[in-house]
């Protein structure tokens, strides 16, 4: 393991401790990192004209710049997945996550990857159709079925990481530790909101859009 990110965040914690003379407390602490070495903000949030949407107009701007960084990690992971079974990050993602969390029936394995239900299970059949998943009996519901990543699953797993984390590296750019940290809690965040909106099959997107 690379403890690279642990020892800059050690470094960090030293410095927050002898510029503010307090012992580093998580939520004071992530406070601390993230108004520290803030590039000023180059747009405004201004209103949207006849013409539209215009790099000025943040929202926009994010939106835009999200779907750039998809696309990229998008690329970059079906080159890095070349030679292997797996067709798409998403089959990977659901492999690994899995992997982290089972069990886990198929709703909850569409879930946890952000996924609408039609696409997951296709996902999902395909993954046991090849043999890297398999169901089994739900240890804590006997009535229902749980996947896990088989012995297949996991040596095919085995052979991929280091390819996706020299892939992670690279969509990372070169953030530094501090910005990366700082993009993981924005990122967090976002998640957070927009989870019970997904979580709600979208109804209250349409609320939203009305």
């Amino acid at each position: 393991m690379d403890y690279t990110f642990l020892k800059d965040l050690i470094v960090l914690a030293e410095e927050y401790e002898r510029s503010t003379g307090k012992e580093p407390k998580t939520n004071d602490f992530i406070a601390w990192l993230q108004t520290k070495e803030l590039p000023p903000v180059p747009f405004h949030d201004t209103p949207l004209t006849k013409e539209g949407y215009g790099d000025a107009h943040t929202p926009g701007l994010i939106s835009k710049l999200i779907v750039y960084m998809y696309r990229y990690a998008k690329l970059y992971i079906k080159k890095a997945l070349e030679g292997s079974p797996l067709q798409s990050m998403d089959e990977f993602g659901y492999m690994v996550s899995l992997l982290q969390y089972e069990p886990m029936n198929k709703t909850e394995l569409i879930q946890q990857n952000r996924h609408e239900k039609p696409t997951g299970m296709e996902i999902i059949k395909r993954l046991v159709r090849l043999g890297y998943m398999e169901e089994t009996v739900h240890k804590e519901d006997k009535r229902s079925k749980a996947l896990r990543v088989s012995d297949k699953g996991k040596e095919l797993l085995a052979g991929l990481y280091g390819n996706m984390d020299k892939i992670s590296r690279l969509i990372l750019g070169d953030l530094s530790p501090l910005e990366q940290y700082q993009l993981v809690v924005t990122l967090q965040r976002l998640d957070d909101y927009h989870h019970p909106i997904f979580m709600d099959n979208l109804s209250k997107l349409d609320d939203i859009l009305e």
